[in-house]
């Protein structure tokens, strides 16, 4: 308790300057603001499908769209910290898959099953806050920081790897029609060809445009726009192209 009340101490004093230096700094907020909305927004999307294909459309991407916002919004509010990245990672969804196989074995309500679930880690972070266990953070060197980090890293390449293989392959929907008639079908190598040329220009362009502020092209305005929002333009980009 003493200390979720030393923390709300600390943070009244800067809870309001939090929101007025950033209204303040006007349009240079809008660079690190379009950034986190994209990085709460892409891992939400890539893990809302995933999820559904997990959990066989029970938890989907609607779903981890509403809870990102529910969550970054409840955080900004009330933590002061307008621009924390808050949402799902792909440990939660590998937890979430094995739940649901166990659910699906025992026939047991997963959705129910998974909300009890979280209530549970919802008492538990509590209990973690009312004891104030983070001032034992001390103990821990930065190395199970940094490997978590890897995990998550090594994690994320994983799924990005997995859909690419999976572009090389009929979808699911249309594999009986497929089997039954015999006969591979035209267009899915140019499918498969087609996401890896838009996963390595995504991937090329933002890196580009991080280096973007020293290139001996362009005026220093430009530069320093492309630096800022190069990632996000290079998302809406491709995404253009993919259709």
């Amino acid at each position: 308790r003493d200390g979720i009340l030393s923390d709300l101490r600390g943070r009244s004093k800067c809870y309001v300057s939090d929101w007025t230096d950033g209204f303040a700094a006007h349009v240079h907020i809008l660079a690190p603001s379009t950034y986190i909305f994209f990085a709460s927004v892409i891992p939400a999307l890539t893990f809302g499908e995933q999820l559904s294909d997990e959990t066989e459309g029970q938890i989907n991407g609607v779903h981890v769209l509403i809870t990102t916002a529910m969550c970054g919004t409840i955080q900004a509010l009330f933590g002061g910290q307008p621009l924390l990245i808050v949402g799902v990672a792909e440990p939660i969804v590998l937890v979430y898959g094995y739940m649901f196989i166990v659910a699906k074995t025992y026939e047991i309500p997963f959705v129910p099953w998974a909300s009890v679930t979280l209530f549970w880690v919802a008492l538990m972070c509590a209990l973690l806050a009312i004891m104030n266990t983070c001032c034992y953070i001390h103990h821990f060197t930065r190395f199970s920081g940094e490997l978590f980090g890897l995990l998550i890293a090594l994690l994320f390449l994983q799924q990005a790897i997995k859909g690419l293989a999976s572009e090389f392959q009929v979808p699911a929907v249309h594999r009986r029609v497929l089997e039954d008639e015999g006969k591979e079908p035209s267009w899915l190598l140019f499918n498969g060809a087609f996401a890896l040329f838009l996963a390595f220009g995504l991937l090329g362009t933002s890196l580009a445009s991080v280096g973007a502020r020293h290139w001996n092209v362009f005026n220093g305005f430009i530069r320093r726009i492309i630096t800022e929002y190069g990632t996000a333009l290079a998302v809406l980009v491709w995404t253009l192209v993919s259709m």
